[in-house]
């Protein structure tokens, strides 16, 4: 007990220390691009748990990041005001996002169940079409509703949504997300989930309901998805604005690449995917910047930079699953207490 809760304060201390050092030494550019990267952390380790962790193969989780997106833009929108009326400050900035985040997660979480139970009982193809169509459900819904925005997102006119989610808060949640992660994937529930995916048939011949574990893998992983979500939609960094253009199907793909690049299955490889996926999309928005001359063709290039940046983006993870087909880390985990394990073997050796 006390071990735990040295890490968890050891925890809190980094997260103000590295909020601390990145007001003082970076630009606010690129303390965006570390909010971005960290809010992909989130989705990577939600997705993994259903594709890597229980071998399921979901391509909608877009569809949960907008329920908690939307759902918590709301709850902050409405209550912002009352609760500051009581709270006063930077106090009642910290309750009005709590609150906000609950709404989000439980928005996301009775989502993920309501299309976890009919349709968890699929498999493979079956599965990722349906979980495909219940995304774009989702994000069509939003687009045909007038009284959130639609198409034109939310809010409206000059209001914004409360950008009180600090770098702190999205780099805390992200460690959140990870710990419930880990202990859930690495307890006996996880060995469940583990087992459904290695094979279904026997798992439930040896007595694990595997209904009830797909469902609550999937609501775990949806509630997540949407705490992810409603912090992105709070970002400090960020504009305070969401649109349902923000979680269309390339976002659910996106998700997907993060865990494959780091490896199926591994928690830690989803970390490192899910920075790496947002580094090279950053990375790739500047490349109209890159192509200078001043020749018809660049011209062109320039004029096309969009396509011209998906069409680099797949080919390099075209080159990347031809060279890693199993990600960086394939199913390891890297873990520090092997690191140090492997170090004090080697200084007893070398004694």
């Amino acid at each position: 007990m006390a071990r735990r809760i040295g890490l968890v304060l050891l925890a809190l201390a980094l997260v103000v220390a590295v909020q601390i050092a990145a007001k003082a030494a970076l630009s606010a550019y690129i303390i965006r691009v570390i909010a971005v990267c960290t809010v992909n952390v989130m989705l990577a380790v939600a997705l993994n748990l259903v594709n890597g962790t229980t071998g399921q193969f979901s391509i909608g989780h877009a569809g949960f990041m907008a329920v908690g997106a939307y759902a918590s833009a709301l709850t902050s929108h409405a209550l912002d005001a009352k609760i500051h009326g009581v709270i006063a400050g930077s106090a009642g900035d910290a309750v009005t996002l709590i609150v906000a985040l609950v709404a989000g997660v439980i928005a996301a979480g009775i989502a993920g169940v309501l299309v976890g139970v009919p349709s968890l009982r699929l498999r493979g193809d079956y599965l990722a079409i349906v979980t495909l169509g219940f995304g774009e459900i989702i994000r069509i819904t939003i687009e045909s509703s007038p009284s959130i925005g639609g198409s034109q997102g939310f809010p409206l006119g000059y209001a914004s949504i409360p950008g009180y989610a600090t770098l702190a808060w999205i780099l805390g949640g992200a460690i959140l997300a990870v710990a419930l992660t880990w202990n859930l994937t690495y307890s006996t529930h996880g060995r469940a989930l583990a087992a459904i995916r290695e094979d279904e048939i026997a798992a439930e011949a040896v007595g694990v309901d595997t209904t009830r574990y797909k469902v609550l893998a999937f609501a775990v992983s949806a509630m997540i998805t949407g705490f992810a979500g409603a912090l992105y939609a709070h970002d400090a960094t960020g504009g305070q604005h969401i649109d349902p253009g923000a979680f269309r199907l390339d976002r659910s793909i996106d998700m997907l690449v993060m865990i494959i690049f780091g490896g199926l299955g591994s928690i830690t490889g989803a970390v490192i995917g899910g920075f790496f996926v947002g580094v090279l999309l950053e990375l790739l928005k500047e490349l109209p910047n890159l192509l200078g001359g001043t020749g018809s063709i660049a011209q062109a290039l320039r004029e096309n930079a969009g396509n011209l940046r998906l069409i680099v983006y797949a080919v390099a993870l075209i080159l990347f699953m031809l060279l890693r087909p199993q990600g960086i880390l394939g199913t390891r985990e890297f873990r520090l207490s092997s690191l140090f394990g492997r170090r004090k073997a080697k200084e007893a050796v070398g004694g």
